[in-house]
This record gives structure tokens, C-alpha cells and sequence, in this order.
């Protein structure tokens, strides 16, 4: 066995790069302290490899006690950054900050494992953050890299950067059979990797159980997918895609909140017609709710409807989760408690007195409540009201400058002003959150609704029918209901303002639909691969009774058994001597001497061993002459074109015996 050599400054730029792409991901997460310090080390250490800078070792210990500082200095601002905390951002951070400090310690192979493997574990770190599609192949990228930088370390220094990154990823590949066994039958973990989840201080980007007028259309320039929906029938037209939210009931003049009523018994509906079955595959929101259509009458998923029939979680939704629900498009709900009406019609004390005032001068005419429904969008119709994504800014009360002054915003302007003047004309009245429409992908037929279909409408009780929904932005932009946010902002910039016909943008769309595909399958099939399937596939393959714990010991058997087979087979083949294509055809051209009675000696070469025959078998002289003269040049000479011509030469050698005299 070879003896292992010294690191040179090719090796160095290998472990370097490895290194640096695995953290790439992470320097929009760290201080940016952290990020200069790495690339300060890593200039420090390749200069030092180069003879230009000395390192910081016992032979400049002035060097030496500067690093110790500089480490200590490294874990106290992680300590004041993240306040003590142990977590996932905290965690990264020290691994980082370790992976860089050990940059100015490689001075060996034993060094240099050890950080190849601390850039293993930094990759791992990144799938904390993100395990997109484009997540994932960069860090397989990384993973073959990191690889090939253990190929090179160990190679000779002839061998080729292209032949040392095959290598990696010839070596990356023959692990993923593995890989795919231990992902379908090692245990899921009921939650996040290690018990670590998304820090509380991080913005998750979604609705939630309250509204600042602006909140969602902030989220209107959002493009992030907030679900997905598969249909088990036929999908309802777009008018009745409403994706019902958190239902907002109290306000105080600006902000609206679900307040404790959302938390109460929710009535029973009585449903005309049939039920939509869907399955959802939802994103990570932070929040507690749960997307469904209008109205929610059946869910596999461990939660509860609220006052208002609007689905919440048991708990915070921090992973994507996947749920089937049946609703109810047809129905009604006629239930309305004491405490329903008067946080129905509650409005905070002197405010919105214009507003109040119109809605009180209606209900004064002697309007039936319905007819004040119709006064109300009538009165957004008629009037200049504008749907707009970046409505003017409504420093003082925003229901009446909106009404009144501006008259333009968007969804969540029309609703709240909408359910101020029912309230104001004594019509109870309450505000739903959630997405209207979505995008059809006809690639693997599913509905995408994305953080821009975010919507806001309202909901009043008439005596008769209970719980009507009233969306007032239809009455200003019916084109928002019927074709979603983007058709109805294609002037606003909006993916829906490129032309249908043309080419480009109808090659655009399809490449988008294909990409959002693969995406759908990776999330459902791969990142939503849950207990709950892995049981599934246990029983489809008669191992139903099997537990975890047996499960674990049972993979740790079979892969101990594997590499014990592995292990004897290196074993048995560790005092072999591989030998070279032009040893291996002279050793079967002196086979076949030796079969003619003609055996070479132990201490014959191939030139001594020629001429012994040829003095025996003058009819074999040239040949053998030839093949000997062939195989000395390749195996002690500088021919290494012959040996084709020896090949043929000894596959053409067919000696036989002399005849006897």
C-alpha cells in the first residue's frame, strides 16, 4: 500500500471550493461578519500554501494565539446574535463558523477529512432552509464535488480534474440505491430533523387571523405558491373557487381580527346537492388555517372548523401538509347566536362617521336588508371606484377616505368598507380571508393557487337564508373573480399581460406549467412522503405488523451483513496484484509454450526466454522472437501503441508439439 502524500495547493483549491458552495446558500442567512471572516481565511490559507503569508501553528505563536482569539471572538457573536438560543440558525452558524476556522488547520490528509466531512453535514444544513428541486441538485452538485476532493487527495498527482470529478460522481451514484432503501423504510421522525423548526423571530409569507388594510396586497406581488389542489371530479368554475381563510369578525377601525367567537362550536350547514372532493397539499404558513372551499363538510386532517366553518390546525402549520376535504358549494347556514349577531354588527366608537351615516340613511328609507346589500354594490358600481394593486395611502380612517376621498384599493378595501355600511344599516356582517381562483395546470392536472390570489369578500345574514356570501370587488372588477389576480393586473406588470396569442409567451407559460409539475410531484411524492405512506408501502409489501424499532434493527442488519460481504471481498482481493493488459498476454503466450513442453524459468526475461525456444523450435523462432520483442517494449520500453499488435500476435500464437523423431 502506498504511503499517503502531502497536501499540495491543487488539493487545497479542491477542499477550498467543496467548501465554499456549501455555504453559498447560507450568506443571506449569517452575519455578514461571518462571510468576510471565511473568505479572509480562506485568502489567509491559500497564500500560505503558497508560501506568501505564514500560518497560525506553534512555529508563530504569535499567529497561533490570533486564531484562538479570533474563535472565541466568532462564538461570542454567535452567542449575542441569536441570544443563547440553540437552534437551527444558531447551529448553522456554528458549523460555519468551524468549517472556516479549521481552513487555517489543514495541514494534513487527516485535516482535510475532517473537512470534506464538516462540508457533508454543511450541505445537510441547507435542506433546513429549502428542499426545492433547485435546493436539491445543487447540492448533489456539491456532494459529487466534495467527493471528488477525497478522490484527489487520495490520487496520484498526475490524475485529471475531469477524472477525479467522474469519479465522484461514478462513487455519489453507486450510494443512491441505498439511499432510496433507507428513505422508504427508515422510520419518519413525527417532525422536523432533529426537533428543529423555523425560528420564531423568521417572516412567513401568508394570511393570517387578522387584516391591516395593505396586508394582502402586499401579498398580491407575491408569486409563492400557498397551495395545491387535485380534484377527484370535476373542478368548479373559477367564480366558485373561494378558498375560505381565517373569518375576521371585530375590528377596530383599521385592523380586523377573528377574535375568541372564532373559536367557539360552529353550526351545522345544511347541504343542497353534491359534495366537491379534493386533496391539498399546503406550504408551510406559521399560521393555524386551513384552505377549503365554501363550505367545509368533511377533512382527514387533524383540525377543527371554527365559528364561521373557516378549517384551523391542532397546530401551527411549519411543513407542508397534506389533507383530502369534501365541501359543500350549495348550502346554507342559518344558526345565529345572541353573541353571532353582536359581534356581527359591533363597530368601534366614533369612527368611520361618514360611512356610519350612509349606511344609517338607508336603513332610516325603510330598505329591506337586501335592498341595502344592493344600494351598497350599486353604490361601488356606479361610483368612480377603482380596483387597484397600489392604492393611495389612507393616514387618517381608512373606511372613510377610501369611500369617500380616494375610491380606489383593493379587495380588502371594498370588503371592509362593505361590511361597515351593512353593519352601520343594522345587517350583521363579518369579513373571510382566504384565495379566490387559481391557475390550471393541465400537465398533471391540478389547480395552483399562489400568494397573489390572496382575497378578501364578505359575508352578511339575511333572515330566510342565513349566511350569504357578498364579494364588492366583483361589483368593481368582476375580470378579478373570473380570471384571478394576474388576468385582472395584466396592466400592473402581471404575468396575465402578455399576450395569449403569442408564441412566446405561450411557450413561457407551458415551460412554467412543466416546471411547476415537477415541483408538484417532488412535494407530494418525495418531501410529503409521511408515516402515514411509509405504513402504506409496509403493507403493500406484507410487513404491516412490523414496528419501527424492529424496522431500524432490521435495516441495521441487512447493511451489516452488506458490508461484511463488501468487506471479505476487498479482503480476498487486497494481495492480489492487478495486472497490466501486456503482462496478462504474455503470460498466456508462455501458457501456451508450456503446454509443448517449452516452460519459462523463474529467473528467464522474455528476451532469454525467446531464444531458448528458438534454439529448440527453429519454426517458432520468428514468432516468438516478435512477441517477446513486443512485450519487453511495452512493459521496460517507451511503445505504448503496441499493444494492439501484441494482442493480435498472441491470439495468432497456436503452437504445437514437435513431432517425435
Amino acid at each position: 500500500m502506498s504511503t499517503a502524500r502531502s497536501l499540495q495547493p491543487g488539493d487545497l483549491w479542491w477542499c477550498l471550493g467543496a467548501v465554499a458552495l456549501a455555504l453559498a446558500p447560507h450568506a443571506g442567512r449569517l452575519p455578514l461578519a461571518f462571510g468576510l471572516g471565511f473568505i479572509a481565511s480562506a485568502g489567509w490559507r491559500m497564500l500560505g500554501a503558497y508560501g506568501r503569508l505564514p500560518l497560525p501553528d506553534r512555529q508563530h505563536p504569535a499567529l497561533w494565539w490570533l486564531l484562538q482569539a479570533i474563535a472565541l471572538a466568532s462564538f461570542a457573536l454567535i452567542y449575542w446574535r441569536y441570544q443563547g438560543q440553540v437552534g437551527r440558525d444558531a447551529g448553522v452558524a456554528l458549523l460555519s463558523a468551524l468549517a472556516g476556522l479549521k481552513l487555517l488547520e489543514l495541514r494534513n490528509n487527516r485535516d482535510y477529512y475532517v473537512v470534506c466531512v464538516l462540508t457533508y453535514f454543511l450541505v445537510v444544513t441547507n435542506f433546513f432552509f429549502s428542499q426545492e428541486i433547485p435546493t436539491a441538485l445543487y447540492l448533489l452538485l456539491v456532494t459529487v464535488l466534495t467527493t471528488a476532493a477525497l478522490v484527489r487527495v487520495n490520487a496520484p498527482p498526475a490524475l485529471g480534474a475531469l477524472r477525479c470529478a467522474r469519479l465522484g460522481f461514478v462513487m455519489v451514484l453507486e450510494s443512491m440505491p441505498l439511499m432510496v432503501v433507507c428513505f422508504l423504510l427508515f422510520p419518519r421522525l413525527p417532525g422536523p430533523l432533529w426537533g428543529i423548526a423555523a425560528d420564531s423571530s423568521s417572516g412567513v409569507t401568508g394570511l393570517s387571523d387578522e387584516m391591516t388594510i395593505g396586508r394582502i396586497a402586499h401579498l398580491g406581488t407575491s408569486d409563492e405558491v400557498a397551495f395545491r389542489v387535485v380534484f377527484s371530479d370535476k373542478a368548479p368554475p373559477a367564480r366558485d373557487l373561494y378558498w375560505r381563510g381565517p373569518v375576521l369578525w371585530h375590528t377596530d377601525g383599521r385592523r380586523w381580527q377573528a377574535g375568541d367567537i372564532a373559536r367557539r362550536a360552529p353550526p351545522s350547514p345544511v347541504v343542497r346537492g353534491r359534495r366537491v372532493n379534493y386533496e391539498v397539499l399546503l406550504e408551510a404558513h406559521g399560521s393555524r388555517w386551513l384552505p377549503a372551499l365554501e363550505t367545509i363538510v368533511y377533512t382527514d386532517s387533524k383540525s377543527r372548523p371554527g365559528r364561521a366553518r373557516d378549517l384551523m390546525a391542532t397546530e401551527q402549520v411549519k411543513r407542508r401538509l397534506r389533507y383530502r376535504a369534501a365541501s359543500a358549494l350549495d348550502y346554507s347556514l342559518t344558526e345565529l347566536s345572541g353573541d353571532d349577531r353582536a359581534a356581527a354588527l359591533a363597530l368601534p366608537v366614533r369612527s368611520h362617521p361618514r360611512t356610519r351615516e350612509l349606511g344609517q340613511r338607508w336603513r332610516a328609507q325603510g330598505l329591506a336588508p337586501r335592498a341595502i346589500v344592493q344600494a351598497a354594490l350599486a353604490n361601488f358600481a356606479a361610483a368612480p371606484f377603482t380596483y387597484t394593486l397600489t392604492p393611495q395611502l389612507l393616514p387618517n380612517d381608512p373606511i372613510d377616505g377610501f369611500l369617500f376621498e380616494t375610491k380606489e384599493g383593493f379587495c380588502e378595501h371594498f370588503a371592509a368598507s362593505f361590511v361597515v355600511l351593512m353593519r352601520a344599516a343594522g345587517i350583521p356582517a363579518r369579513i373571510v380571508t382566504g384565495y379566490q381562483g387559481g391557475e390550471y395546470n393541465a400537465i398533471s392536472e391540478y389547480f395552483m393557487v399562489r400568494q397573489s390570489d390572496a382575497h378578501a369578500w364578505a359575508e352578511v345574514y339575511l333572515e330566510g337564508d342565513g349566511w350569504v356570501r357578498v364579494d364588492p370587488t366583483a361589483a368593481v372588477a368582476p375580470e378579478r373573480v373570473s380570471l384571478g389576480f394576474n388576468g385582472a393586473n395584466a396592466g400592473e406588470g402581471a404575468l396575465g399581460g402578455i399576450g395569449r396569442d403569442n408564441v412566446v409567451a405561450g411557450a413561457w407559460l407551458n415551460l412554467r406549467q412543466l416546471w411547476d409539475s415537477a415541483a408538484y410531484h417532488w412535494s407530494r411524492h418525495v418531501l410529503g412522503y409521511s408515516a402515514e405512506r411509509q405504513r402504506g408501502l409496509l403493507e403493500a409489501l406484507g410487513m404491516s405488523e412490523v414496528t419501527p424499532a424492529r424496522l431500524v434493527l432490521w435495516l441495521v442488519g441487512v447493511m451489516t451483513v452488506l458490508l461484511g460481504l463488501l468487506t471479505l471481498i476487498l479482503l480476498r482481493g487486497a494481495g492480489r496484484v492487478v495486472l497490466s493488459p501486456a503482462v496478462r498476454l504474455y503470460g498466456r503466450f508462455c501458457t501456451r509454450l508450456a503446454r509443448i513442453g517449452l516452460p519459462r524459468a523463474a529467473h528467464e526475461g522474455p528476451m532469454e526466454y525467446a531464444e531458448r525456444v528458438a534454439a529448440v523450435r527453429q519454426d517458432l523462432a520468428s514468432d516468438v522472437r516478435a512477441i517477446a520483442q513486443r512485450f519487453a517494449r511495452l512493459r521496460y520500453g517507451d511503445a505504448p501503441d503496441g499493444l494492439s499488435d501484441l494482442r493480435s500476435r498472441v491470439r495468432a500464437f497456436r503452437p504445437r508439439r514437435a513431432p517425435r523423431q
